[in-house]
């Protein structure tokens, strides 16, 4: 009896995979076994996750600032002292030994340099201009030149020269050296024609702080001028001195005035005048006379005054009494006062 081919072949395949598996084992297992019977190596711990850090939230990025030009503290306080630096292109504010702030200012280039010294505060000007730097300008009020000098650069026909401003100025020489408010194009370096600049910001804080006669101490680079305000202390009492001297010289040699005296005596009292001569007495004839009648006429001698001249007119100085040349009579007026007027004492 056959069996199908099909079932023959499906009981058959295990045993045969069996058979097969069992050859393999014994021809590996003269070289396969040591290894199989090695304790096997201990594998490495995987490495732990890294703890996730929370995500960070992005700050925004930080832009430097400019660096400040000025600080002031001087609130309520006065500026008894100012140091200037020309090597740091810096000044420092004192009352007394407290630093009170300080400002970057700009200093005189090297061909018009700030001078070294002691100086004081002789004079403050608010809004002042220049009367050496400046501008041209031209009608209608058109810019023609720029960054002039008086002497240097000759004035066009029809144009003007504007000075440069200097608002918030404080001399410190006769010569035109001060602090006041202008342009610092670079901070740290030179800039001016002498003058030390000052920042905008802080010109008008100083200015209100300031006296007249505060002392300003200015080191560094630059010609020396020494201990100018003393010297000037010194000329101002020089020249005090010289005109104390020409006014009393003058004093002396003016002659005196003489005193004012006043006239208190009497005007001369009128000169009486001769009393008037009397005609002669004529003889008497009575009434019952017989009236004698001559052929011839005669000549009666009569003593009669003269004519009156223009010298008997004239009247002695201070009298009041008046001739009549007519009748030869005396005429007085009303009498003189017997002391002088005001009127009469002035000259």
């Amino acid at each position: 009896m056959s069996y199908p081919t099909p079932t023959l072949r499906t009981l058959a395949r295990p045993r045969t995979l069996w058979l097969c598996a069992l050859a393999l084992t014994t021809l590996s297992g003269c070289t396969e076994w040591p290894r199989l019977a090695a304790k096997p190596e201990p594998q490495p711990a995987p490495p732990e996750p890294a703890e996730q850090q929370p995500p960070q939230p992005q700050s925004t990025p930080v832009i430097p600032k400019e660096p400040s030009l000025y600080e002031w503290r001087g609130e309520g306080r006065r500026v008894s002292h100012i140091v200037v630096d020309t090597d740091d292109q810096k000044a420092r504010f004192y009352d007394g030994d407290v630093e009170v702030g300080w400002a970057t200012v700009a200093t005189g280039v090297s061909r018009h340099p700030t001078p070294t010294g002691s100086f004081t505060v002789m004079e403050k000007v608010e809004n002042k201009r220049s009367n050496l730097y400046g501008r041209y300008y031209g009608s209608g009020g058109k810019l023609i030149q720029s960054n002039v000098k008086v002497g240097r650069d000759p004035l066009p026909d029809g144009a003007r020269f504007v000075g440069a401003k200097m608002p918030y100025f404080m001399r410190l020489t006769y010569d035109g050296i001060g602090l006041h408010a202008g342009p610092i194009p670079r901070p740290g370096r030179p800039a001016s024609h002498g003058c030390i600049r000052m920042p905008a910001e802080v010109a008008p804080l100083l200015f209100a702080k300031v006296d007249q006669g505060t002392a300003v101490t200015i080191v560094g680079r630059g010609p020396s001028y020494g201990n100018y305000a003393k010297r000037q202390r010194q000329l101002a009492a020089e020249r005090a001195a010289s005109e104390r001297r020409e006014q009393a010289a003058r004093a002396q040699s003016a002659p005196e005035p003489s005193p004012r005296v006043t006239d208190t005596t009497e005007p001369p009292a009128p000169t009486p005048l001769a009393p008037a001569q009397q005609q002669p007495a004529q003889p008497t004839v009575p009434d019952d006379a017989p009236a004698t009648v001559t052929d011839t006429p005669q000549t009666v001698a009569r003593d009669e005054p003269a004519p009156a001249t223009a010298q008997d007119v004239r009247q002695p100085l201070g009298s009041s009494a008046l001739r009549l040349p007519e009748s030869g009579m005396v005429q007085r007026l009303s009498p003189e006062p017997s002391t002088p007027t005001p009127e009469a004492n002035e000259g």
